[in-house]
């Protein structure tokens, strides 16, 4: 059975089957592990990664104090990416459902506001900007796929769907450039 679904995967045109990769990427890699097992693996470890990738969750910029490991406000970003790491590995598994699909770029979404309403309201560093970057990408990319639907893989691509697909892609934009602009004048992390 195991062998036959990986088969299948590979099998997927290269568009589809690279946004397989990237929420497998996104959502188990970055989402469940780096975010949620490896904070109770290294401490240590996982203040990097937050340093490097997710300073919202660590705090210590502009009125903001630093939020230790495991703290309340840790576990709560915690359990945010685990409902983010859900609607970025289902479209593994169900790869032509519009709905799904569309939850996947609704996820994008949600983190790419999330960061920008950091960048402008609460001045995170400029390296939110490599999240906010990737919500926009990984958004563009799942949106060309299903634009473009490579061979008719999606057997029936509602346009309504495509639309508001289309549409959440160039908020992740708008949120990029209004993130970008805000953390031209925000100060770099200060490390302990």
């Amino acid at each position: 059975m195991m062998s036959s679904f990986f088969d299948a995967v590979l099998e997927r045109p290269t568009p589809f089957l690279v946004c397989t990769v990237v929420w497998f990427v996104h959502g188990f890699i970055l989402d469940i592990f780096v975010i949620n097992v490896l904070p109770y693996l290294s401490p240590a470890a996982s203040d990097a990664q937050r340093d490097d990738k997710f300073v919202w969750a660590r705090g210590g910029y502009k009125n903001y104090p630093q939020v230790k490991n495991l703290g309340p406000a840790h576990r709560r970003f915690m359990a945010e990416n685990q409902c983010y790491a859900v609607l970025r590995l289902a479209p593994i598994f169900f790869i032509t459902n519009m709905p799904v699909l569309l939850l996947c770029a609704i996820s994008y979404l949600i983190e790419a506001f999330t960061i920008m309403t950091e960048q402008v309201r609460y001045h995170a560093p400029p390296s939110a900007m490599l999240p906010q970057t990737l919500m926009a990408v990984f958004c563009s990319m799942l949106t060309y796929t299903v634009t473009t639907n490579a061979d008719g893989f999606i057997s029936n691509v509602d346009p309504q769907f495509l639309q508001v697909i289309q549409g959440i892609c160039g908020l992740c934009w708008i949120c990029f450039l209004v993130g970008l602009n805000a953390s031209r004048g925000n100060s770099p992390l200060k490390k302990d």
